[in-house]
């Protein structure tokens, strides 16, 4: 009796297994692996994140240009101003010089009393 009863049993198994459905199988193909939703918003967010970085720096690359040519053009101004204050100094210079104010002491009839000169120190 305990022949028949495992002859049973493993005739019912087979049958069994003969029976089912075959699952889905699944074939992975290495080249196309699935995103998943971790990475996918990862993604999304890293890219926005580097487009964002990118017009920042744009931004700030053309905010520094503009500096610079602002710069440049006030230092031109001071330049120019300097270069004006010189010219103005200089003719101030020949407008008081010695020689220049006895010639016009002369044109006017005026002349000079050395006794009436005080040097002052």
């Amino acid at each position: 009796m305990a022949d028949s009863s495992a002859r049973n049993l493993n005739y019912q198994q087979t049958v069994q297994r003969e029976t089912e459905q075959p699952g889905k199988t699944i074939v992975l193909n290495p080249k196309s692996v699935p995103w998943s939703r971790l990475e996918k918003a990862l993604m999304v967010i890293g890219s926005v994140i580097t487009l964002g970085l990118m017009t920042m720096l744009v931004s700030a690359s053309v905010a520094s240009t503009n500096a610079q040519h602002t710069l440049a053009k006030e230092e031109q101004t001071i330049t120019s101003k300097q270069n004006h204050n010189t010219d103005l100094r200089q003719e101030v210079g020949e407008l008081t010089s010695t020689s220049r104010m006895n010639k016009i002491a002369k044109q006017q009839g005026l002349r000079l009393i050395e006794s009436n000169i005080r040097n002052v120190r």
